[in-house]
């Protein structure tokens, strides 16, 4: 029986000691753009480019994290000079993540009372697979992607999901202590 015992406290301690070394999962929150999710890794902020043919060029919010080899992105896109326009703002950003990729899956998707749409695709070259979501929201484009790089190869890893589903429009909703997202400086 002890040995037994025994046994099972050396496999324990051989598995947490072989697990992969992954950051915690926080919550981030953006008062001013009005949303909250849930990413592990170190926060980067960077700045990027949209264009389309009918949103033209635009400027972009990239709140980046990366952990174990899988690439998380929040991507904010200020539409709000063409806010009537939503649906059709919305369609081409789905339509120019998709385009030239196999898509494994599409749907729609609704989140605290916002209609959004979710896709994964698998990246050209077999770069990885990426799973995300598209929200109009306060005359913005809010995207959560999720990226597992061929680093990782766990292309059904359920950290996609996880990331993708953790956003809230509701800001009451995150956790008490999550972090304030910084806008970047224009």
């Amino acid at each position: 029986m002890r040995l037994t015992g025994l046994a099972i406290l050396a496999g324990a301690a051989l598995a947490a000691t072989s697990a992969p070394a992954t950051a915690a999962w926080r919550g981030y929150i953006s008062h001013s753009l009005g949303f909250a999710f849930a990413a592990p890794g170190e926060l980067k902020v960077e700045k990027g480019t949209y264009r389309g043919a009918v949103a033209g060029a635009r400027d972009t919010f990239v709140y980046r994290f990366v952990d174990d080899n899988i690439e998380y992105k929040a991507v904010v896109i200020d539409m709000s000079d063409k806010a009537n326009d939503a649906a059709t703002l919305l369609g081409e950003a789905e339509y120019n993540f998709q385009d030239g990729k196999k898509v494994l899956m599409d749907t729609f998707g609704r989140v605290d009372r916002q209609f959004g749409r979710k896709l994964t695709i698998d990246l050209p070259n077999n770069g990885g697979r990426t799973s995300a979501a598209f929200w109009f929201i306060n005359g913005r484009i809010v995207t959560l992607q999720a990226t597992v790089l061929p680093a990782n190869g766990d292309y059904d890893s359920p950290e996609m999901g996880r990331f993708v589903d953790s956003i809230t429009f509701f800001t009451v909703r995150a956790p008490d202590d999550a972090i304030e997202l910084p806008v970047p400086s224009k």
